[in-house]
């Protein structure tokens, strides 16, 4: 996608954090942005600032952990005659702490909002996508997908999943030969959001700017990237994952602070 001139863009989790900071920009690239959040006041918010701007803009409300919330929200959004371009699936929520002392509900909401949310949302909206010349679905995943992540077991599942449902996706629309929808799965470390406080950040993978992360997310839906991954260390773990014995692995993730990073989480 080269051009995001008035293509229409549909951000989950648009109120705040990256979400925010992605409908801002798409916004001034020229794109028609449809801020989707649970908190709608602050998604109003996000919109008028855009629109205050010179930008095109919806604020909508959307519960990730409902299907029927996100059935309505289909509807709303082509009441306003839109038929989106771009899904980005960027809600989420995370819970850190050590394994029982979680309550089952914050495990199951995880899972719920994290993986059957943005299922569901991709194949409500899949139609859209399809009737588009020139689509993509984003799905902000995490490095925590492709390593264990020790206080922190249900949301790294999650991302797991993302990042497998995303692939198994990409690779079924090639088999098919649907050439116009791309699949990106975004894969970051730790982002300086709040999301995460508490967290100490592992040493090779430093914090995260939300500014640095959204700028490669928009670079990799120009070119159709099938995964961005940041910072740069992010890129190697699944190599050294293969290459190294699992003992050594598991050493070296310690040593650098990885299994230890979600100790202290406090979150928003």
């Amino acid at each position: 996608m080269k051009n995001f001139a008035d293509k229409k863009i549909l951000i989950t989790g648009g109120a705040s954090g990256i979400g925010k900071l992605m409908a801002e920009k798409l916004a001034s690239r020229g794109a028609v942005v449809v801020i989707v959040d649970i908190n709608l006041d602050a998604a109003q918010n996000v919109c008028s600032s855009i629109k205050r701007s010179g930008g095109k803009a919806y604020a909508l409300y959307g519960d990730m952990g409902n299907v029927e919330s996100l059935k309505k929200l289909k509807s709303e959004v082509s009441s306003h005659g839109i038929n989106i371009d771009v899904l980005i699936n960027n809600a989420g929520v995370v819970f850190g702490g050590e394994f029982e002392k979680i309550p089952l509900e914050k495990h199951l909401l995880t899972s719920k909002i994290n993986v059957d949310g943005l299922i569901a949302l991709t194949y409500i909206f899949f139609d859209d996508l399809r009737k588009s010349k020139d689509s993509n679905i984003v799905n902000i995943a995490s490095a925590s997908g492709f390593v264990g992540l020790p206080y922190g077991t249900s949301y790294a599942a999650s991302k797991w999943a993302v990042i497998g449902f995303s692939e198994s996706l990409r690779l079924e629309l090639k088999e098919r030969g649907i050439s116009n929808v791309h699949v990106t799965t975004v894969c970051p470390g730790y982002i300086s959001t709040g999301m995460f406080s508490g967290v100490k950040a592992p040493l090779i993978l430093p914090w995260l700017r939300p500014e640095t992360i959204v700028e490669k997310i928009i670079y990799g839906i120009e070119r159709d990237c099938a995964f961005i991954k940041e910072p740069f260390m992010v890129k190697w773990v699944d190599f050294l994952k293969g290459v190294l014995p699992l003992g050594v692995f598991t050493s070296i993730n310690k040593f650098l602070g990885v299994s230890t990073s979600m100790t202290h989480w406090k979150g928003r």
